[in-house]
């Protein structure tokens, strides 16, 4: 495990145990490099960065890294899902079970 690197960015003082949580993932679990926000209500709450972007630990991680993005299909199930809605389709507070009766088993 290499050094630990510093943790970049604000956090709502609210929001420590986040920080707390992100930073631990370098201390304990030799984390190579992440980024996490959370906004609430419109206003961003947490918005940290850290470690590295390369695995020889030569590049630091900087707000505006780059990465891949996986699981994208969230965000066109989230437009789907929606879209059911406004047409009365589906409705967004029924339990999962409504829709997947395995969701409850």
């Amino acid at each position: 495990m290499g050094q630990i690197p510093a943790i970049e960015g604000t956090c709502d003082g609210r929001f420590a145990r986040v920080r707390d949580a992100f930073a631990e993932n370098f201390a304990a679990h030799d984390e190579l490099g992440a980024a996490v926000a959370v906004v609430l209500d419109g206003r961003t709450v947490v918005d940290l960065w850290g470690g590295h972007v390369d695995t020889g630990r030569t590049r630091l991680w900087r707000r505006d890294t780059l990465v891949h993005v996986y699981s994208t299909t969230k965000g066109i199930v989230a437009l789907a899902a929606h879209l059911l809605a406004d047409r009365g389709q589906l409705d967004l507070d029924a339990p999962v079970a409504r829709y997947w009766p395995e969701f409850a088993a």
